[in-house]
């Protein structure tokens, strides 16, 4: 009889753990899809952000001036500050103009880390890059 006591009793002790080791499972299985969402709605900003930023920049035919003006607005607007990285057959390599036609990329980094996690910190690097044709002749 205390056999089948003991033998239920340790079944019953497995049973706990099985239940906790499946909730920390859970848990961490929830925190990672949270993560997940929350870097598909940046990428969706960061592709917005890229597309408006390649906009201002045809239509000025430059990357500095307004342009720079649109990236702080849309930084206030999305809460993100990416790297902005262009590039560009420049007119006027000082003025960083480009000519009517010719191809202006951008190219911006944002990097974030997996939360949730305790004292570990994942870096994950979000890219968006788009280009576009200048708009704008230069004389």
């Amino acid at each position: 009889m205390k056999r089948i006591i003991n033998i239920l009793k340790n079944n019953r002790a497995e049973g706990y753990i099985d239940t906790v080791i499946s909730v920390f499972v859970s848990t961490m299985v929830i925190v990672f899809a949270l993560n997940v969402f929350s870097f598909l709605t940046i990428k969706q900003d960061m592709d917005y952000f890229a597309k408006e930023m390649i906009e201002a920049a045809t239509v000025n035919g430059t990357t500095t001036g307004k342009t720079t003006d649109r990236y702080y607005e849309l930084a206030e607007e999305t809460g993100l500050t990416p790297a902005c990285y262009w590039e560009a057959a420049y007119y006027n390599t000082s003025n960083r103009l480009v000519q009517l036609g010719d191809t202006i990329t951008v190219t911006l980094e944002y990097e974030t880390y997996l939360k949730g996690f305790g004292i570990f910190q994942i870096p994950v690097t979000l890219k968006a890059k788009h280009s576009g044709l200048s708009q704008k002749y230069w004389k």
